[in-house]
């Protein structure tokens, strides 16, 4: 083969002239502060680092490079931008809800998923908040985290956010799925709860038995059986060393978004940062989530 027929076989296969997207934003996304530049968009980042590193979002992004080729290698038919980060009130977390929910509800009236990057669990529930107002229909969540957080109060903590996203009345308890628990003995009465509500909660010794791809493909049935639409969130205290030495490889983790990813996302969270290892791994998942929607675009 000379070299005209190779370059022949890559134009034909895609590979001419891709560019990295311009932005300053997660993914290389643009990064806007105007309400109007998010109309048409299909998915939208926010920075919503509540009880964490108010610099972690920042750092994310910047991590998030590495894969700013990923959205034009898939043929560009993901709208998306980055609608920067709340100013997060620390010692006040109505304040810091009330903030968070501002910003959101300008994502969901342009229609767009919202991908938020927060500081612990504690942000999924704004974010649901906010997303379950837009539904006409159920929503069913998949939750990689390192705990069953379903706990009744306090009211403003990460163990008790599932807990008050099912009082939101919009996510039937069989339609909660909780993957990569490592089963403490701590953890027994929210594990027990799960049970009796009918959720699913697959643990780290259920994942190491059957594969992250089993695991998270039923993950997903399960989520998605008679919803309008499904929620992920990514704890990244679920990867072994990040908070415990137990716990995912960084290569099960992204397999599992990969596959939830599939689905028809309402929105999205990435938190649980701060340790050492936790900034690349969130530009990664990131960016198998918005991969996950451009391929579902495509």
């Amino acid at each position: 083969m000379d070299a005209e027929e190779l370059r022949s076989l890559w134009e034909a296969s895609g590979g001419a002239g891709r560019q990295s997207l311009p932005g300053a934003g997660l993914l290389g996304l643009p990064l806007v502060d105007d309400i109007a530049a998010l109309t048409g968009k299909a998915l939208a980042v926010l920075g919503l680092p509540l009880n964490g590193d108010l610099a972690w979002p920042l750092e994310v992004r910047r991590a998030s490079q590495a894969y700013a080729d990923w959205l034009p290698a898939l043929g560009g038919g993901l709208r998306a931008a980055d609608y920067g980060d709340v100013e997060v009130v620390v010692d006040d977390p109505a304040v810091a809800f009330m903030l968070g929910h501002e910003r959101l509800a300008d994502i969901v009236a342009a229609g767009a998923a919202p991908l938020v990057l927060g500081g612990d669990g504690l942000v999924s529930v704004p974010v649901l908040q906010v997303v379950s107002g837009k539904l006409r229909g159920r929503l069913g969540v998949v939750a990689f985290t390192p705990a069953y957080e379903v706990a009744p109060e306090p009211l403003y903590s990460a163990g008790s956010r599932w807990a008050r996203a099912l009082e939101l009345g919009v996510i039937p308890p069989a339609n909660l799925v909780l993957v990569g628990g490592r089963d403490a003995p701590s953890d027994a009465p929210a594990r027990a709860v799960l049970d009796r509500l009918g959720a699913t909660a697959f643990s780290l010794d259920d994942v190491l038995r059957d594969g992250m791809r089993t695991v998270a493909q039923e993950a997903l049935e399960v989520a998605a059986s008679g919803t309008e639409a499904v929620y992920l969130s990514v704890d990244l205290g679920v990867v072994g060393g990040l908070r415990d030495p137990v716990g995912l490889e960084v290569r099960e983790l992204v397999a599992g978004v990969r596959v939830v990813s599939s689905a028809l996302l309402a929105a999205a969270d990435i938190c649980g940062g701060g340790a050492t290892g936790s900034v690349a791994t969130a530009g990664r998942v990131a960016a198998e989530i918005a991969a996950g929607a451009a391929r579902r675009l495509s």
